[in-house]
């Protein structure tokens, strides 16, 4: 067995020429194929703003910043103490913004359900599925001000130009409030992603179906889908992360499509 040094240089060395070692024992790890898509998703479509809702201590922006996306990054997160880190977390890097507030389909305050792993907290109550997945006991609630995403769009894009924006969302539930929220401001958005559930774990959560036929209907379809957590009981996925972007469909891809469908 390789002590921890050497993994960590031989993982360096990979990661200078763009490879990445992985521990195959983890077969639901974002980490293996999203950078790679995401890289190559935004170099095509030449994204220089995320958005990113329910960011929590900032994740997905360090991930970004560790595949080499040089752009503007705007973190959003509604918890007190979770904001806290998050803000630490950006100090120094002039291109990482964060906001402390949630985001949702009306301007509204309402309390969060904050679990003891802060990833799960979510303003919906667990369904009977949680449990199976997750341990971790709703501690206490807060009460945080929600805001829709076409109420902050300017100021998340101030300064910037010619904006090309990619929206990512993590909001343990109410992604599609999120998206609902961001009204005719949809249309300056050029890719999406989002957490979505095929087995919910909050009560009253959209289905992965509904999800991807309300998203085709402003004109996204995906690219890609990234497994989250599958259940440990039958083995069904239960989450899974979905990106997509808008429909620029060649002749080829459409006949294909009419072909599936007849």
């Amino acid at each position: 067995m390789l002590p921890r040094f050497a993994k960590t240089a031989v993982k360096s060395s990979f990661n200078a020429f763009g490879y990445a070692l992985h521990d195959l024992g983890k077969n639901n790890d974002l980490r293996v194929f999203l950078p790679g898509h995401l890289k190559a998703l935004f170099k095509r479509l030449g994204i220089n703003c995320v958005i990113d809702v329910g960011a929590n201590v900032g994740q997905y922006a360090l991930l970004l910043r560790e595949m080499g996306y040089r752009g503007r990054i705007v973190s959003i997160e509604p918890i007190s103490h979770v904001f806290q880190k998050l803000r630490a977390n950006a100090a120094g890097d002039e291109k990482w913004i964060t906001l402390n507030t949630a985001c949702g389909s009306k301007e509204e305050t309402r309390a969060i359900n904050i679990f003891a792993e802060t990833p799960l907290s979510s303003f919906l109550k667990p369904s009977a599925n949680l449990p199976l997945i997750h341990t971790s006991p709703i501690e206490r609630t807060e009460t945080v001000g929600i805001r829709r995403l076409d109420s902050l769009f300017d100021e998340a894009l101030q300064g910037l130009e010619n904006p090309r924006v990619f929206l990512k969302t993590d909001a343990q539930g109410l992604d599609l409030d999120v998206i609902k929220g961001a009204g005719e401001c949809i249309n300056r958005i050029e890719g999406l992603q989002s957490e979505i559930s095929v087995i919910p774990l909050y009560a009253g959560v959209p289905d992965y179906l509904e999800y991807l036929v309300y998203c085709r209907g402003l004109g996204f379809e995906p690219t890609a889908f990234f497994p989250i957590i599958n259940s440990p009981v039958g083995g069904h996925l239960v989450e899974v992360d979905v990106v997509l972007i808008r429909r620029h469909w060649s002749n080829l891809e459409s006949a294909l499509v009419e072909s599936s469908q007849n």
